[in-house]
């Protein structure tokens, strides 16, 4: 019982002072929370017990992390783009993984941590483009929505993956793809059904996103990111994909859902999410620090900057300049939600150890703190009033 207190007590302390302490260090909050859960989890002091009320409180923030990055999608916004700009956006990403793919092949890597190393998520990308106010700017719409593309194209090679890992090329494959393609088309049955009533009767739903005290746009919500997650489950696919598609649906049957995702966000990115975060530093156990180690960490975090970097250039077309350009591949750099679900899925399939998954996390801890650093020193704040 003590054990449990002490941990509430020092998670709950961690929840409160952490973004303090990650912005003097300059540092992303969610790097700041992996860092702390490293210190009071099993590489240094050990100071949590194992419950199931921290599994079950991490495996929501989990699933609302995802949620939200699917609400992130836009699918209006971008089927307004030119044809030529879709392109360039899909091709940037596709271009990121071939080239971490064949990077990763040819220094024998397992195919997961090529997925890991060409891994593209917009949780950091959001984060430092708000902070240097660029986000609703061309610049900052380009950035996001590449990282947007980069990040579905990445839940999709990693859902083949954990398909061809369990069943090869088998009949079992085929008919996992066929349940994932068929799950796909019902969430697809889904939204245009919804985006129809919305449509009929409007006002309905109006009442539902308005303050009223039974949260019914909240209940709503989360409804329907439990229920795909579930459904998801039920085919041999990870919830959490699911779960990201609950909040593409969402955000694009509701298009009015700021007061929604505002009340979401404010409950997830303050008490759930960063649970999450400290629960991968509790688990994390440090791996033995050698020269092996230090060369395989440099090799990796080259390759995660070059695979970006590269196909990035590609944004030229769209008007950036080549310094802008950089600046993006530099910003894209840092996967760091997508590095450690990559992780996890490896160990918890089989196909990783716990050594590689822990290179993997240091990999993502490294990436986070220095992609927003050569970000900066590589746009510059000259940039910002040209592009405001």
């Amino acid at each position: 019982m003590e054990g449990s207190l002490l941990s509430i007590i020092l998670i709950s302390t961690g929840i409160l002072f952490v973004p303090f302490f990650s912005k003097l260090l300059r540092i992303p909050v969610s790097v700041g929370e992996i860092l702390y859960g490293i210190v009071i989890g099993k590489s240094c002091f050990n100071l949590i017990e194992p419950s199931q009320w921290l599994d079950f409180l991490s495996s929501f923030g989990f699933l609302l992390l995802m949620f939200i990055a699917g609400l992130e999608v836009k699918i209006k916004e971008i089927n307004r783009l030119p044809v030529k700009t879709k392109f360039i956006y899909t091709a940037v990403p596709l271009l990121v993984l071939t080239v971490a793919f064949l990077s990763g092949r040819k220094l024998h890597f397992h195919p997961l941590v090529s997925i890991a190393l060409g891994a593209i998520s917009v949780g950091i990308v959001v984060a430092v483009l708000k902070e240097k106010g660029l986000l609703s700017t061309h610049y900052g719409k380009t950035v996001f929505l590449v990282g947007i593309v980069g990040e579905v194209l990445t839940i999709a090679a990693l859902t083949l993956f954990g398909l061809y890992t369990e069943f090869g090329l088998s009949f079992d494959f085929w008919k996992g793809l066929g349940e994932l393609l068929i799950f796909l088309l019902s969430a697809r049955l889904i939204l245009i059904f919804l985006r129809s009533f919305v449509w009929w009767y409007p006002n309905r739903f109006k009442f539902f996103f308005e303050k009223n005290p039974a949260e019914i746009g909240v209940r709503i919500s989360l409804a329907v990111m439990f229920v795909l997650s579930v459904a998801a489950s039920l085919i041999n696919i990870e919830p959490i994909i699911g779960a990201f598609l609950a909040g593409v649906i969402f955000a694009t049957v509701f298009e009015d859902t700021e007061n929604i995702e505002e009340k979401l966000s404010g409950i997830s990115f303050g008490f759930l999410i960063p649970i999450f975060f400290i629960s991968v530093g509790i688990n994390f156990e440090m791996p033995h620090l050698s020269i092996h180690l230090l060369k395989l960490l440099t090799v990796m975090v080259g390759i995660s900057f070059v695979s970006k970097l590269i196909p990035s250039l590609l944004l030229k077309l769209e008007g950036l300049t080549l310094k802008e350009s950089a600046a993006a591949g530099f910003l894209l750099s840092a996967p760091l939600t997508l590095v450690i679900v990559t992780a996890e899925l490896g160990v918890k399939m089989g196909v990783i150890d716990h050594h590689t998954e822990s290179s993997l996390i240091l990999l993502a801890i490294i990436t986070g703190i220095l992609a927003p650093v050569l970000f900066n020193i590589i746009y510059g704040k000259g940039n910002e009033s040209s592009n405001t």
